[in-house]
């Protein structure tokens, strides 16, 4: 049989569409992280951001009955867009998506140029710390359901780079800014290291591997065994050996696909042996994130920048809740609708009249300070009953 070689100008054009989306989806988060900590008109922040936080206050519901303060109704519009991409391209928000996955997969090509080579963990080592995640995924929601908090937030390294500009970092997220050193550290020498090792959210969306409908298979008959579908994953599968590819590990970024010379040796295909090629899925899943973002945006449902304080004690029936109170939020506001007189704020938390108007965490993670935002929100609730 005659070798038909793939088209490279298809390939490459899926290339450069898939990064360029992942670099933008990037930027905008990192724009957003930025804004929220600089700027005076603040976009939500990396809770309000974040899918996995959905898990964890659905997870919280559950086994408590309860929603977690932090988490807003953002989080469960992202989950939901995630599982609806889940459902249909599999593992696809870890590898067409996720921005934490494109700071990992940019780390890799730095590292590529580097020293000229991908790294790979010993196969032993790397088999069983691939478990590590779930080891993470059930620690954290244990977490999450007994003390009734957003557990893993100190430790994720998305929410510390997130805070890379504020004061808080190293007071709230030292622990997540040495995991999202490591992460990228690692991703110099090893591709991927967080997502394979240690992400919870590729625990969650394994399963998805298995029951996703599109799924990547190979033609043996017209495989050459070429070893390039090897080379590319950045999971370090053996997709070259695999009849069709439904590891867990597998991100479903399709550069297995793209990096197969011979065409139609490599598909992606789903029921009834319906063929999409990796441009359509980038862009499918790229499609449903815009889509349900959009429609949630319309109709108010996802906000993208926080409410005023006012705006979430009028939220809340007109009462005051301290729990909402955010670190952002100024002096002047909180003694304004708490009732307190600001007199007893200024003699507990040793502030003076000048920073009453600034942010709480301003000084809250100042040097020297005994308080943070927490306990200011659990003073006011004691002074209030």
């Amino acid at each position: 049989m005659a070798l038909v070689k793939n088209d490279v100008k298809t390939r490459t054009t899926a290339k450069t569409v898939r990064m360029t989306l992942l670099v933008l989806v990037l930027a905008l988060s990192t724009l957003l992280g930025i804004l929220h900590q600089v700027s005076g008109v603040k976009p939500v922040g990396v809770d309000a951001l974040c899918p996995f936080g959905g898990i964890e206050s659905a997870w919280s519901l559950l086994s408590t009955g309860t929603l977690l303060p932090r988490i807003a109704w953002s989080s469960f519009i992202l989950l939901g867009a995630t599982l609806l991409a889940a459902i249909l391209f599999r593992r696809t928000f870890c590898g067409n998506f996720c921005p934490l996955g494109t700071l990992q997969e940019l780390f890799g090509g730095l590292g590529r140029k580097l020293f000229g080579k991908r790294l790979e963990v010993p196969a032993g080592l790397d088999r069983w710390a691939r478990y590590l995640k779930y080891v993470v995924l059930a620690v954290f929601l244990g977490l999450t359901a007994a003390l009734g908090i957003l557990a893993i937030r100190p430790y994720d390294p998305w929410a510390a780079y997130h805070h890379l500009l504020d004061a808080e970092l190293f007071a709230g997220f030292l622990g997540g800014l040495i995991i999202l050193l490591a992460t990228l550290l690692g991703s110099l020498l090893y591709d991927r290291f967080f997502c394979k090792y240690l992400c919870p959210m590729g625990a969650v969306l394994a399963p998805f591997s298995k029951a996703g409908l599109f799924k990547i298979r190979r033609d043996a008959p017209t495989c050459i065994s070429c070893g390039a579908c090897d080379k590319a994953c950045p999971m370090n599968l053996p997709v070259s050996k695999l009849g069709t590819v439904k590891a867990a590990e597998c991100i479903d970024c399709d550069q297995c696909v793209n990096a197969c010379p011979v065409k139609d040796a490599l598909v992606i295909e789903g029921p009834r042996g319906r063929r999409v090629s990796p441009l359509v899925r980038t862009l499918g899943t790229v499609g449903i994130f815009v889509g349900v973002l959009g429609v949630a945006t319309l109709t108010d449902a996802f906000r993208w920048t926080m409410p005023s304080l006012e705006r979430r004690a009028e939220e809340a029936g007109g009462t005051f809740d301290p729990s909402t109170i955010k670190g952002s939020d100024t002096w002047e506001n909180v003694i304004r609708l708490s009732g307190i007189p600001k007199e007893a704020f200024l003699e507990r938390f040793k502030i003076t009249e000048a920073d009453l108007s600034h942010p709480i965490k301003e000084k809250a993670h100042a040097p020297g300070s005994t308080y943070d935002t927490e306990a200011v929100r659990v003073w006011i609730r004691e002074r209030s009953h």
